[in-house]
């Protein structure tokens, strides 16, 4: 169950992180798009007005009109080098790697303008000015449609990926407290099943576990061990109630060990321990006992230094056997330990069958 904890935790911290990252990568998207979204407007805008002060410069010449025309062909110049400076910042990381956006085309046209510009107009002059233009006219328009498309994109592509970022920011919030809702869960279970003090079974998970396994005849024999501290309340009256609350838990972790895999250890209640063996005959039951009699015996539990020993009843379960019949040879067994001296294993077989 450590495990288990351990890594649903792990999951936790580890959803919390991708939230956390993708929180943080919303936060820079905002500031990027904050920051680059006047420039989407700023560049259409002037590429618009680029296309509309080409076509005025146009008509003032042809309409002989001279000194406007130099503070426009100024503005477009002007707009030109602004345009060329913006654009940069229309282009998405990635995406754009590459790619050049600048008015070329336009700039070429509008250096053939400015060169046709004599004064005074020729009818020559005139017609070039009439030709380039239309070209620039053109040009200039598919350049601004080309920003507007390049804008509409980027504003998708990051809309896009801001829809990204809430719907998975909600699934992780949603698989949080999903996984925060099964850890509830399997900590209410586990509460349910084992004993709080000691983290072993308890005895209404026990009696479910035998009740299964007395129907299986591929577990039995099955054997059966009771035991109990000697002298526990000496101890509880000598150190005080922590101390025994320690010397519960340090002999429930030892046998814990002790069986490992092999059976089922329940606390029955007080300072009495039970352990249930699938597959184990009698004897072999002893032996266990008898080791675990040992373990618990090399106990120093401190700071109490309290000298811990237990007894123990040792059984073997019967195929079709209750329970209570099984258990009243084991406590039969167990009080012969205790009259006997103590720190002892003792073994009171069934009965053989007629």
């Amino acid at each position: 169950m450590g495990v288990h904890k351990k890594t649903v935790s792990i999951r936790i911290l580890n959803k919390l992180a991708a939230l956390t990252t993708l929180i943080i990568f919303a936060g820079l998207l905002f500031f990027y798009e904050s920051t680059k979204e006047r420039y989407y407007a700023e560049v259409v805008n002037i590429s618009g007005k680029v296309r509309g002060g080409i076509q005025r410069a146009a008509k003032l010449y042809l309409g002989n009109d001279f000194k406007d025309l130099k503070v426009v062909i100024k503005q477009v110049n002007v707009d030109l080098q602004h345009l060329e400076k913006h654009v940069e910042y229309i282009k998405l990381p990635v995406v754009d790697w590459g790619k050049c956006y600048h008015p070329k085309n336009v700039k070429a046209c509008w250096s053939r303008i400015k060169e046709s510009f004599t004064v005074p107009p020729t009818p020559l002059s005139r017609e070039k000015i009439l030709k380039f233009s239309e070209i620039c006219w053109i040009e200039a328009d598919k350049l601004t449609n080309l920003y507007e498309r390049i804008v509409s994109r980027n504003l998708f592509i990051l809309n896009a990926f801001y829809a990204g970022i809430f719907i998975a920011s909600i699934s992780i919030i949603l698989l949080l407290v999903r996984i925060i809702v099964i850890e509830i869960n399997q900590n209410l279970e586990k509460r349910a099943s084992f004993d709080a003090l000691t983290g072993v079974l308890n005895r209404a998970t026990f009696l479910e576990i035998f009740e299964k396994l007395s129907k299986n005849s591929t577990y039995f024999p099955v054997g059966l061990i009771v035991f109990d501290l000697d002298n526990f309340k000496k101890i509880n009256d000598t150190y005080g109630h922590n101390a025994g609350d320690r010397v519960l838990q340090e002999v429930a972790k030892v046998a814990r060990r002790h069986i490992k895999k092999t059976g089922y250890l329940v606390r029955w209640g007080g300072e009495e321990f039970v352990i249930l063996l699938p597959k184990t005959n009698i004897e072999s039951a002893r032996r266990i006992a008898e080791k675990l009699r040992a373990l618990i015996e090399q106990l120093k539990i401190m700071p109490c230094g309290a000298k811990v020993t237990a007894s123990f009843g040792v059984t073997e379960v019967r195929e079709g056997e209750s329970l209570e019949e099984a258990f009243e040879r084991a406590d039969k067994a167990l009080y012969r330990a205790k009259n006997r001296g103590k720190n002892r294993v003792e073994v009171e077989p069934p009965k053989p069958t007629p």
